[in-house]
Formats: C-alpha cells, sequence, structure tokens
C-alpha cells in the first residue's frame, strides 16, 4: 500500500493544484518542498548559487525528502531540479512518484494566460528546452506513474475537470 507519494515535473505542469486535488481525495497532508527558486528568477540552480551552493541545496532537498520517509498519507510537491542531484533520483526510486508531464508549448501557453509566472529571459523557449533536455530522462526514471499535463485553459471549470481525471489516474493505479 502506499504511504506516500511524491509529485514531479516542469514549471507550469500543474504540479501545485495536482498535489492539492490528490492530497483532499485521499484524505492526505501537503507538504510543499517547492520553493521554485528557478521559476522566480530564471536560471537554473547552478547558475544561481553555484557549484558549492547547488550541492547545499540539494542537500536541502536530500533532507526534506528523507524527514518525508518517516511520514504516512503524505503528497510532497517538489522543487523541479530535485531530479538533477543523483541522490535525490535514488531515494526517489524506491517511493511512488508521480511524474507531471508538460510539453513546451503548454508551459508556454500557460506563461500566456499567466497561471506561471513570466521569467526574466530573453528566449524563454530556449530555456524551457534546456530544462527539458536535461530533466526529461530523469523524471522518467523516478517515475512511478506518468500523468501527461496538457489543458491549458482560463476556464476554472475546464481546469478542475482535467485535474480531477489526472487525480483518477493515480487513484486507479494505486487501486483506492
Amino acid at each position: 500500500m502506499t504511504k506516500r507519494i511524491f509529485v514531479v515535473g516542469h514549471m507550469g505542469a500543474g504540479k501545485f493544484i495536482f498535489t492539492e486535488a490528490l492530497a483532499k481525495r485521499l484524505g492526505w497532508q501537503i507538504v510543499d518542498a517547492n520553493p521554485s527558486i528557478e521559476r522566480y528568477i530564471g536560471r537554473q540552480t547552478r547558475d544561481i548559487f553555484g557549484e558549492q551552493g547547488e550541492a547545499a541545496f540539494n542537500q536541502c532537498q536530500l533532507d526534506i525528502m528523507t524527514h518525508c520517509f518517516g511520514k504516512e498519507n503524505i503528497v510532497v510537491l517538489l522543487e523541479e531540479c530535485v531530479v538533477s542531484s543523483k541522490q535525490c533520483r535514488k531515494l526517489l526510486s524506491s517511493e511512488f512518484v508521480v511524474y507531471l508531464k508538460v510539453s513546451i508549448p503548454t508551459q508556454l501557453a500557460r506563461m500566456k494566460h499567466g497561471r506561471v509566472p513570466a521569467l526574466p529571459v530573453d528566449d524563454m523557449k530556449a530555456f524551457l528546452e534546456k530544462q527539458h533536455q536535461e530533466r526529461d530522462a530523469f523524471y522518467e526514471e523516478v517515475a512511478t506513474l506518468i500523468v501527461e499535463s496538457v489543458v491549458c485553459s482560463d476556464q476554472l471549470s475546464e481546469i478542475n475537470k482535467t485535474v480531477e481525471q489526472d487525480v483518477d489516474k493515480v487513484m486507479k493505479f494505486i487501486k483506492m
């Protein structure tokens, strides 16, 4: 039986709203371990902190995950870059991980609609392409279940319907 669920994916995948809906459906607690630093600064973690700073940031993520392993009935929302750390990937490989997979066109569309803050970068598409190139295989490596996040709408009812369908996929997978 699944005791914990970790949610990973790129910015704009809908991780927060999905995590919230999944935790509510399960009657579990949310642990938000996603400071979204890259999302607001528009640079990758190693560019923000440097090599030593990135290592310290990854250790912080590792500590959060390790702390969560002692808990049950939680849905944990993780930072986008968590999969960049080999140690974090190793820890996640023993857990139930949902990868919310999102395409670059969907990310860009969601940014236009204001659901994801626009980053202070000159070429948003190139920035996102680099992140996908560096991380997609890692997300897939740790994923127990991959859920495609495809809908881009301004209509709250349509967003909620889609999120509920995505939550249903997880519930069927864990048979709850």
